[in-house]
């Protein structure tokens, strides 16, 4: 079966190439990029997706071509995955660049999408997390965005393929843990919630963003590693996976029955 993409809403073969070379994510890591949780056809967290994809166009000064809107990359991600068989359970992810050319040419904004077949996580015993120690992530203006600019994030992932780990922390300049290589960070002290907040460099992630609008209580905190490791709980939160029990954070075992409660809660109201 051919596998599809859709370049600037056109259909097209997966296997043939998309982007020019000349493509200014390609060029300078200029673009971001949005991953998405297909289930039985719909979105369940769009209208999140949705706000974060115009917050991050309007940051960056990105613009659509005429008569784009998001309203067609909604339509056109489901029928890519339609086309790709997986509206069941699908990954799309949407990669937004700044167009093609130099530095100081002007552009509409390219995208691309693609849309997998997506397996649901099954429950585990827990991650296994280490520290990520070689570089340290810059909190600035647009530090919350999911940048194509992911160098930090890639290097953090190769170490967790070296040292046998499951993710990894990420601190920024200041030593404050921010977040992983693909996770929003919780942590749970005296059955209280914790979550860094944004303006120490951190990701907005949007189950991040969900889980503040929807539980009761959780505090915005700054991290130390003696937080994570005085904490009776670790979590972690992504749109694709939603949430993830810590079982071991550098050396400390973590129970996780309150994990598991929120997660039983929150996979029934979103994916049942």
């Amino acid at each position: 079966m051919m596998r599809y993409i859709c370049f600037n809403g056109v259909f097209a073969d997966a296997a043939l190439p998309a982007i020019d070379a000349a493509n200014k994510s390609y060029r300078y890591g200029d673009g971001f990029f949005e991953t998405i949780r297909v289930h039985h056809a719909q979105v369940p967290l769009w209208q999140l997706h949705r706000e974060r994809i115009l917050r991050s166009l309007s940051l960056l000064g990105y613009a659509f071509a005429a008569g784009v809107t998001i309203e067609h990359l909604y339509d056109q991600l489901l029928e890519l995955c339609a086309r790709n068989q997986c509206t069941a359970q699908a990954r799309v992810r949407i990669s937004f660049s700044n167009g093609n050319g130099g530095l100081f040419d002007p552009s509409c904004v390219h995208y691309l999408i693609e849309a997998h077949a997506f397996t649901t996580p099954v429950a585990d015993e827990g991650l296994s997390l280490g520290i990520y120690h070689e570089l340290q992530k810059d909190a600035h203006y647009f530090s919350s965005l999911k940048l194509s600019n992911s160098f930090i994030y890639s290097r953090a992932a190769q170490a967790c393929n070296r040292l046998g780990w499951n993710d990894c922390v990420i601190q920024n300049k200041d030593g404050a843990i921010i977040e992983t290589v693909i996770s929003n960070l919780f942590w749970i002290k005296n059955e209280e919630i914790f979550t860094p907040p944004v303006t120490d460099g951190c990701v907005a992630g949007v189950f991040r963003s969900y889980l503040l609008a929807t539980e009761p209580g959780i505090t915005e905190r700054s991290c130390t590693l003696n937080a994570l490791e005085e904490a009776d709980e670790l979590f972690l939160t992504n749109a694709l996976r939603g949430i993830r029990k810590v079982g071991q954070f550098n050396g400390k075992t973590y129970a996780g029955d309150q994990t598991t409660a929120l997660l039983s809660r929150h996979q029934q109201r979103l994916f049942p």
